[in-house]
């Protein structure tokens, strides 16, 4: 369960994103936006449990973590993110009931770290030759792709809601 949990785990968020958002867009396919359900569901699942694994994975088990990663155990930042992944985590997952102005606030927010930890991966990938799976594999894809995908829709869902 452990290595299942490791290899697979942070892609499970993402699947609940697609599995609710397909099952909105099904259930009541006139009633919003089609980018504001996914948009939803992307801040929710995505951002909100995505970044809530992230600082438990960083607070509670950091030297796997760090291991992981390919950094020295017991180093603070471990704390650092930790924290900073739960604070994101919480209000992602706020996004279901709030809207508005905040989810852009959430948007903005998680693309920046997300980019700033991307370039943190791929520096430690060229200095020091790091290629752990924690640092180049899906975690440096989704810090990547996750604020494109965030800036994309939440572009759409706020056109059209003007």
């Amino acid at each position: 369960m452990k290595r299942i949990v490791m290899n697979y785990g942070v892609m499970i968020p993402v699947l609940l994103c697609v599995i609710y958002s397909v099952r909105d867009l099904l259930i009541n396919p006139h009633s919003q936006f089609w980018a504001t359900i996914i948009l939803k569901n992307c801040l929710v699942f995505a951002c909100g449990w995505q970044m809530l694994g992230f600082g438990v994975g960083h607070l509670f088990f950091a030297d796997q973590i760090a291991g992981y990663i390919g950094l020295p155990k017991g180093h603070l930042f471990q704390s650092e993110v930790g924290v900073a992944d739960m604070g994101m985590g919480i209000t992602g997952i706020m996004c279901g009931w709030l809207g508005g102005l905040f989810w852009l606030a959430v948007i903005i927010d998680t693309s920046i770290f997300a980019w700033g930890c991307a370039i943190g991966h791929i520096k430690e990938m060229r200095v020091n030759n790091n290629r752990n799976p924690g640092n180049t594999g899906y975690v440096l894809w989704w810090d990547l792709v996750n604020p494109i995908a965030l800036i994309t829709l939440g572009a759409l869902h706020f056109l059209h809601a003007t």
